[in-house]
């Protein structure tokens, strides 16, 4: 969407006063300065340094006016883009003003003065290697003429015109960076890569073609809207979603409980004896319980949607459903989390002996039997000499209480209070079942 307006926004420049495009050049630094500054305050360096490198690539691509520099800078500035992207998506958040962040800046400021110094120096013949071809395939790539005749125009849209200083190199870059994000955002599905695959294609456009300066800024000014966006909206999902679930945390529960109407309905969940399973199989373990738990909670019917409200307690909130009508949802959540296995590997030693306990048996066996009641298990494996590998399928059961808005719980608060108390006459009934 806007993208799609900077090129409305560009197709009526020619409507301009002098002074509308003057401002207009100057937009994309105060733009990429607010941008910078959101970044520093919410510690997203990465955001920082896409802005440091698209701020010095718009000063460079206009900087040289001489038409050789100018192709040799353009040339360079090909392989920069997409290589310096490459190197954000691998990269992670260790801070702006860390020692890894002033690293990373130098080495993005130290790339365009290299560039910059390669150009005024007696080197520069030197730069005739980023024009040769590295690939055995024939390097012949279209030009504007033959675009041109391909598709019967006399010329492109408001001037452009294809650039013929396309390399082999950059054609590259740009490829294995946005397979990179490609396979990032479909393997780890990281909401940021969608705008890094925006920004390289728009940026790839950009350098590509020759034409009005304008389109540059207009285009520049986007980006930089596009990045402020991300930095506001990654800072919401961190302040309102719970980021090892995903799903909406404590303080949005607060935020939709003020917006439920006059017929609503609330549950409270909680994993059985998840203390003990932590003791037992460790924090990892657990966390990856949460998460199974949670994407089961999340898909649950009857219009509820559902929260993390803290540690291994979630919430469900029904609007416009009393509790007699969501608890045959909640009792169908509950039998599919019951049945569904949790694999967890693990090794035991086959020929070890049991050491005698120096504790008492009847405490033992008391022990035992109620490590055997809370989790039931199931071991599938094969025997080795020295050892068994085993996977462990282990079955984790919640319990839930629920409450409804009436004469004697009039607020949400009361609503969720009542709640948390029916969900502990659920434990003490024996745990794994509906209570209200």
């Amino acid at each position: 969407m806007i993208f799609l307006l900077a090129i409305i926004l560009y197709q009526h420049t020619n409507d301009f006063t002098e002074k509308q495009l003057g401002i207009l050049e100057i937009t994309p630094y105060v733009i990429f300065i607010i941008g910078a500054i959101l970044s520093i305050h919410f510690n997203r360096s990465r955001i920082f340094f896409t802005i440091v490198l698209l701020s010095l690539t718009l000063f460079m691509n206009h900087y040289y006016t001489n038409k050789q520099d100018a192709k040799v800078i353009f040339s360079i500035l090909c392989i920069i883009i997409p290589l310096n992207f490459m190197i954000l998506t691998l990269y992670k958040e260790r801070g702006i003003f860390s020692i890894w962040g002033i690293i990373r800046i130098g080495f993005i400021i130290s790339q365009y003065a290299l560039a910059n110094w390669i150009i005024h120096s007696k080197y520069k013949d030197y730069i005739n290697i980023i024009y040769k071809n590295f690939l055995p395939v024939k390097h012949n790539f279209i030009t504007s003429k033959q675009w041109l005749l391909a598709t019967k125009l006399k010329h492109l849209p408001n001037g452009i015109t294809l650039s013929e200083s396309i390399t082999q190199v950059s054609v590259i870059a740009f490829i294995v960076t946005f397979l990179l994000l490609l396979i990032r955002l479909i393997k780890y599905k990281y909401t940021q890569e969608i705008v890094y695959i925006e920004l390289l294609l728009v940026l790839l456009f950009l350098l590509y073609t020759n034409g009005n300066p304008l389109i540059y800024y207009i285009c520049f000014i986007a980006c930089g809207i596009c990045l402020i966006i991300t930095v506001i909206r990654d800072t919401y999902f961190m302040a309102f979603y719970d980021e090892l679930t995903g799903l909406p945390s404590r303080r949005a529960l607060r935020q939709d409980m003020m917006k439920l109407g006059m017929k609503y309905s609330i549950a409270m969940l909680d994993i059985d004896f998840f203390k003990k399973f932590n003791d037992t199989y460790g924090h990892d373990t657990g966390d990856e319980v949460l998460k199974l738990v949670a994407s089961m909670i999340k898909n649950v019917s009857g219009g509820g949607k559902s929260y993390r409200y803290g540690g291994e307690e979630f919430t469900i909130l029904f609007p416009g459903k009393n509790k007699d009508d969501v608890i045959i949802y909640l009792d169908e959540l509950r039998e599919k989390i019951a049945k569904k296995g949790f694999a967890l590997p693990s090794k035991s030693s086959g020929n070890k002996k049991a050491k005698p306990s120096t504790t008492r048996k009847s405490n033992g066996n008391k022990r035992n039997n109620k490590n055997k009641s809370r989790y039931k298990t199931k071991s599938r494996g094969s025997k080795l000499r020295s050892n068994r590998v085993t996977t462990k399928i282990i079955y984790i059961t919640i319990s839930i209480g629920v409450s409804q808005k009436d004469e004697s719980y009039k607020t949400p608060d009361t609503v969720l209070k009542a709640a948390d108390t029916a969900l502990y006459r659920a434990k003490k009934k024996g745990r794994n079942c509906v209570s209200k």
